[in-house]
């Protein structure tokens, strides 16, 4: 069953299990799996949601222009806040249950919502919860993190100084989508966390009508996103924190003083391979489950006599796919997103013919077309139609991305030869938009 439409939004706002590596101190107490408890409803459910974002942080103009469009069609707005903050401990009664190892913190996913709007999406008790020492947690997060309804997390600042929050609420992932740490204003005030990433808009009257203001407000732009709670599937979009960690590990990540980023030696041991793929030698390594990935899709380029529309050169020069660092749009080490290449998640190519904000090369070929599609095939969202095009950047998704038709504004997917399941179907995370963090589309995850 796929999620609920506002579960959706929560994951563009802010998915295969693999052994994660766990750090805990010497007689530290590691809670088994949570259960959470279902949010209660005291008002009608809002289920029609719209994200307006830009690329990078949420400028004044797309704020005041979102805004403008709500108050035409009669519904409300809000901003939300996101960033990824470093965790450093999870306490219950004064005793450690999880910590990462010395100078190391866990990354994350923090979303940010005022309580107007975490009422009618999620509910009232909920709501009510959110107040500045107390957040909710995702269930996975929390299972990641063996921690309990009551425990304490310590969070990094944008100042450095450790903040603490009780987990006042565990919520399953259809509820609370891809938010790791969902926390009021006022909490994130503590923080420091001050980053806008989306206006939120509901309660407009109808969806076309809310389109139209959208429109007249001159939202409808290449440099502008808008999600909707009932878009189509955008094979393009890619997973979420809780999902990544899930799939792919979870690492303790340490900033060095001249602003490199470090991963805990055990995790990169026992997950980042290095070797020849399909013709990309790749120096700096990739996921070993990437990796396999990869492979499969290189094999197809080449079978299907498509070799020549990538860049094997660059990529080995000035591509690549394991390089923990922060992703581009997003610098702070405090409180910015660390790029899927830290995960040896996404691997790039064509980096000068496919560069940042240019019209990806793939593109302008129906070969190159083909090879992306291929990618897609083999489990692979592709950067090129992120908000900032960036058609070097294949990403990881872990599911077949060729099926499902869209209005990509480059290299759509073929509907030839589509079963009618897969044209109807609406795989969970569609439209995720409580997960916003400003990561999801990935025109800042890079």
């Amino acid at each position: 069953m796929s999620p609920r439409p506002i579960a959706l939004v929560l994951a563009l706002v802010a998915a295969l299990a693999v052994p994660l590596v766990a750090f805990g101190a010497p007689g530290a107490l590691q809670a088994p799996a949570v259960a959470n408890r279902q949010a209660e409803r005291w008002l009608p459910e809002v289920s029609d949601v719209v994200s307006v974002y830009n690329s990078g942080e949420l400028s004044s103009s797309t704020i005041d222009r979102a805004f403008a469009a709500a108050a035409q069609d009669g519904g409300t707005a809000v901003v939300s806040r996101s960033a990824s903050i470093g965790l450093t401990r999870v306490a219950r009664g004064g005793r450690t249950v999880q910590q990462p190892p010395s100078g190391f913190a866990y990354p994350m996913g923090v979303t940010v919502l005022p309580p107007e709007y975490v009422a009618p999406t999620i509910g009232t008790d909920v709501s009510g919860l959110l107040t500045p020492t107390r957040l909710v947690m995702n269930e996975g997060s929390a299972n990641l993190r063996g921690a309990r309804v009551g425990d304490v997390l310590t969070l990094t600042s944008a100042s450095g100084a450790p903040v603490a929050f009780t987990v006042a609420r565990i919520l399953a992932h259809d509820t609370i989508g891809g938010a790791e740490l969902l926390m009021s204003p006022a909490a994130a005030d503590r923080l420091g966390l001050t980053r806008q990433s989306s206006v939120l808009v509901w309660g407009f009257r109808s969806r076309s009508a809310i389109d139209a203001a959208l429109r007249e407000n001159a939202l409808i732009s290449t440099s502008i996103r808008i999600r909707r709670t009932w878009d189509a599937f955008d094979p393009d979009l890619t997973l979420g924190m809780v999902e990544t960690k899930q799939a792919l590990g979870e690492f303790a990540y340490r900033v060095n003083s001249n602003g490199t980023v470090s991963v805990d030696d055990a995790w990169k041991s026992a997950n980042i391979t290095y070797g020849s793929i399909g013709g990309l030698r790749l120096q700096t390594g990739c996921h070993r489950v990437v990796r396999t990935a990869l492979r499969a899709a290189l094999d197809e380029v080449v079978a299907a006599g498509l070799s020549y529309t990538i860049n094997y050169y660059d990529a080995n020069r000035a591509g690549g796919c394991y390089y923990p660092r922060f992703n581009r749009l997003t610098p702070d080490s405090r409180i910015g997103f660390l790029s899927r290449h830290s995960w040896g998640q996404a691997v790039d190519t064509n980096t000068v013919g496919s560069c940042q904000g240019c019209i990806p090369d793939f593109s302008r070929t129906a070969a190159g077309c083909r090879t992306v599609q291929i990618f897609r095939k083999h489990g692979f969202a592709w950067g090129g139609n992120f908000l900032r095009p960036d058609g070097m950047h294949f990403e990881w998704v872990g599911e077949r991305r060729d099926r499902y038709p869209y209005p990509s504004r480059f290299c759509p997917n073929s509907t030839s030869g589509m079963s009618t399941s897969a044209l109807d179907a609406d795989p969970a995370g569609a439209a995720n938009l409580f997960e916003h963090d400003g990561l999801t589309d990935h025109d800042h995850a890079h």
